[in-house]
């Protein structure tokens, strides 16, 4: 039976590569969701070409009406991935509250929104996986409400790995480390700006500190969820999985 997979954060990114990733491997069906309409209809015609079918919904994870009128589309769910996420410098002496708040709304509170909307979709044998960050496992300076978010997504799914598990369903988080998407360019714009170094410079520095030595693809990060998806892996309950080169090692 064709799985159905839902993706937040869809259109683009680690998102968009786990669709194509899993059309190519299951010929999967994809429930894409995105705030960008021209970006989840070029990914579903992606999905598409590679083998899959795809779904697609104008939905941010912020909104809980909305979330819970796209959930009364889907018959069934066997997976879901909330990919969706912002980042950016939230300086502790900031001008302003404003962009702190956007991110927790965004990156924490949102793939629970996501997960309380579709899990009555989801019937023993599903899988969810919350995508974390490295930064769920350290601290950066400026980076106070998307640490604090990445952070709380691993207690979130842990949390929901125990509560879930008896219905037959499996959570587990993944913590990438550098990937080369456009929120990584902002990130690296903005610690170079902050930190008086060109881009390049930054990016070398920021290489040089993973063991392996480079950035990732997000088809890279899609094969780790993918795994973590897959009904073969009953294993593996609460967990987060580091795919950042060994820039973590626990």
């Amino acid at each position: 039976m064709t799985r159905s997979i839902l993706i937040s954060g869809g259109s683009r990114g680690i998102g968009r590569a786990c669709a194509l990733h899993l059309a190519r491997a299951e010929a999967a069906h994809l429930v894409l969701l995105g705030r960008d309409a021209g970006a989840l209809a070029d990914t579903a015609l992606a999905v598409g070409a590679a083998g899959g079918t795809a779904d697609v919904f104008v939905a941010n994870v912020t909104e809980r009406t909305r979330l819970a009128e796209v959930a009364g589309h889907l018959d069934r769910l066997d997976g879901l991935v909330a990919a969706a996420g912002i980042s950016g410098m939230t300086p502790v002496d900031g001008p302003t509250d404003a962009f702190f708040d956007e991110i927790l709304a965004t990156d924490l509170a949102g793939p629970w929104n996501t997960v309380r909307a579709f899990l009555p979709k989801m019937a023993s044998g599903g899988r969810i996986v919350l995508v974390s960050s490295v930064l769920g496992r350290f601290g950066v300076p400026g980076y106070g409400a998307y640490c604090a978010a990445k952070h709380g997504l691993m207690g979130l799914a842990k949390a929901l790995a125990l509560e879930l598990i008896d219905r037959g369903i499996v959570v587990n988080a993944v913590a990438p480390g550098w990937v080369d998407t456009n929120m990584a360019k902002t990130g690296i714009q903005q610690i170079a700006a902050a930190t008086h170094q060109t881009e390049a410079q930054f990016r070398a520095q920021a290489e040089a500190a993973v063991p392996v030595k480079r950035f990732f693809q997000p088809e890279e990060i899609a094969h780790g969820i993918a795994w973590l998806l897959d009904p073969a892996n009953t294993m593996q309950v609460g967990q987060c999985l580091n795919l950042d080169g060994g820039v973590v090692q626990s």
